[in-house]
């Protein structure tokens, strides 16, 4: 385990993370960035939090605005991901993530649902295989709680030739145990579930949802080891597929509030791109900036309305610009979904390609 001493101490006060948490963007300058790091010597000498302190250290989606703007790159959300596996080895973390890191562990996803259940987005038009190297793993989000994203990824996958192959035995990424720093726990889940994956001899993963491409491909190579497949996101194998001329679109001529994700904040063009090839015109909300949703890392269970607040920051923006928001975060459009009190749709960006492709045909 690193030694974060020095980078705390190397903190300038310039207040620039402060500008950018969506946290501290709604609940004010008691919860901010700097404070939570600056948490740090009293966690590891396991003295007593106040409430307001404690909470700071779980007030965070882990989102990474804060890093991207530090001047001396101190590595704030692995500050907070340490002080958070010290708490927990402290036996101090919220009850509400002690449950859902539970039902990962057991019931292999986060809201403790019934495994029996997780195949049933499938419908019979889907042209799916046995044996395929590529695989597609919906994920949690998806599988339990939007089954129409799914179907209409495959739709489009099968529109191009591709037929995927599912994996029976499919199960959370653990990307809640990494946020919370359950290291020991998450390093056994990486090691299962590559164990299995490759046992399928899968040479390449396709995942709907950007925490889970996150998790596979940077959290499971350092707790486990390299990966024998390739990860990838279905947007970039959208994109690839329409440049490559095996995905014919038509015009939708609509116009949308774009909402980005923060686990593929380095590539917010290919859903841009996906988007002008189908006649949609992207309204930006955050001028190509990525605000996070507020759902993950445990924010939305322990801090509702916090979360709900954080949600509302593109909601808002979205609802003035546009009666549709387009997401490709199964879990951004799970959580906003449920916090909407504006007449706006929210679907996800395979949705409407699998729109403009029928529209094609």
């Amino acid at each position: 385990m690193r030694d974060y001493k020095q980078a705390v101490d190397s903190c300038i006060d310039c207040k620039k993370c402060w500008d950018v948490c969506p946290v501290t963007k709604v609940k004010g300058e008691e919860y901010t960035p700097q404070g939570k790091i600056q948490l740090l010597s009293k966690v590891e000498s396991g003295e007593t939090l106040e409430k307001a302190e404690f909470d700071n250290i779980y007030l965070s989606t882990r989102c990474g605005a804060c890093d991207d703007v530090c001047p001396v790159n101190i590595p704030i959300k692995d500050i907070i991901q340490y002080e958070r596996y010290l708490l927990a080895e402290q036996n101090r973390e919220p009850e509400k993530t002690k449950g859902i890191v539970n039902n990962i562990l057991v019931h292999n996803n986060p809201g403790g649902k019934d495994n029996s259940k997780r195949f049933d987005w499938i419908t019979d038009d889907l042209k799916l295989s046995d044996d395929s190297e590529i695989g597609y793993m919906a994920g949690c989000w998806i599988s339990y709680a939007q089954p129409e994203i799914a179907r209409s990824t495959i739709r489009v996958l099968n529109s191009a030739g591709i037929e995927p192959r599912i994996l029976k035995d499919e199960k959370c990424c653990g990307i809640f145990l990494v946020d919370n720093g359950h290291f020991d726990e998450m390093k056994s889940h990486a090691k299962n579930y590559v164990d299995y994956i490759e046992s399928l001899e899968i040479k390449k993963l396709i995942v709907s949802c950007p925490g889970c491409y996150k998790t596979l491909n940077e959290s499971y190579p350092q707790l486990y080891r390299d990966l024998n497949f390739e990860v990838v996101p279905s947007i970039e194998l959208f994109d690839l597929l329409i440049k490559e001329g095996k995905l014919q679109t038509k015009d939708l001529n609509l116009s949308v509030a774009l909402k980005d994700s923060c686990h593929l904040k380095n590539n917010i063009d290919t859903p841009r791109n996906i988007l002008n090839n189908m006649g949609v015109e992207v309204i930006e909300i955050f001028d190509r900036d990525v605000v996070c949703c507020g759902a993950p890392a445990g924010l939305k269970p322990n801090f509702p309305e916090t979360s709900s607040n954080i949600a509302g920051l593109s909601l808002r923006k979205s609802n003035d610009v546009s009666d549709l928001m387009v997401a490709y975060c199964p879990f951004c459009i799970y959580h906003m979904n449920s916090v909407n009190n504006y007449n706006l749709q929210i679907k996800d960006i395979s949705q409407l390609l699998e729109d403009s492709i029928q529209k094609n045909k």
